[in-house]
């Protein structure tokens, strides 16, 4: 029985591949509960500078599986009260203790663009399209909001997810949800490239930057910088702080990135 999500560590990083081809990578609950079995895996590995969010096929992932469960894995409707597998999904990759980075082929449609506004560093393929296609289908991007809503604006969104449009790799770049566009064949050279730069970075500090990113914005202005004194206070005091302060004295890598 083929796996639904591959596991793999290499370049410093936990990739995740989302590994069923044959229905576009749609969310079920089966794929839902390996991704986030992986997900917990991953955070689970201190040593890692980041997770890569992957998928195999002409797809990234092509939303709920509508043709089977009716798309109970993303709604929950038809499970237990609490939080839907895709819920938990999108939960994990916000509080993912490393930066989140996306290598996305051939295009997100519904719950995938979750997925994709999940990534810290979303790098694209020019040829992949993408869409809200709630809104067609009688439904809304209700969970997909959340994250989608913290990357662009209110009038890009309203127009997205009214008419359900596609929409280009450069178009979803300009917006905020991806890095990069680049031609297919180059997606694994470009992401490549972003983990080589993260393994001369502080592991610790990415994951404090992370959380900067996701928790800065929603703080007011006299919290956040209260919050962010405390934080640089503790980080120059700290090992990976005074590791990368003697390093820059002494003109030498930090031991992290040697």
């Amino acid at each position: 029985m083929t796996e639904s999500v591959l596991f793999e560590v290499r370049d410093g990083a936990a990739w995740l591949t989302l590994n069923e081809p044959r229905t576009r990578n749609s969310l079920n609950e089966g794929l839902c509960a390996v991704l986030l079995g992986a997900l917990e895996r991953a955070s689970a590995q201190p040593a890692l500078r980041a997770v890569v969010l992957a998928a195999r096929g002409p797809v990234f992932c092509a939303g709920a599986d509508l043709k089977s469960g009716g798309g109970a894995a993303v709604s929950g409707a038809e499970g237990p009260a609490g939080l839907s597998p895709y819920a938990r999904i999108l939960r994990a990759l916000w509080n993912f203790p490393r930066p989140v980075i996306g290598r996305i082929q051939g295009g997100a449609y519904g719950g995938g663009m979750g997925l994709l506004a999940s990534c810290d560093i979303a790098v694209l393929s020019r040829e992949a399209r993408f869409a809200f296609s709630e809104v067609r289908l009688g439904l809304v991007p209700a969970l997909v909001s959340v994250p989608v809503l913290r990357k662009v604006s209110r009038a890009v969104a309203a127009r997205l997810f009214f008419t359900g449009e596609l929409f280009s790799a450069g178009e979803a770049c300009a917006m905020g949800l991806g890095y990069k566009a680049v031609p297919e064949s180059d997606l694994d050279t470009e992401v490549e490239t972003l983990l080589g730069t993260l393994s001369l970075c502080a592991p610790g500090a990415l994951g404090r930057i992370r959380r900067l990113l996701c928790d800065v914005p929603e703080m007011s202005f006299d919290q956040a910088l209260a919050g962010c004194q405390e934080l640089s206070r503790e980080l120059f005091e700290s090992d990976e702080g005074r590791e990368g302060l003697a390093a820059f004295a002494e003109k030498r890598k930090p031991s992290w990135a040697e």
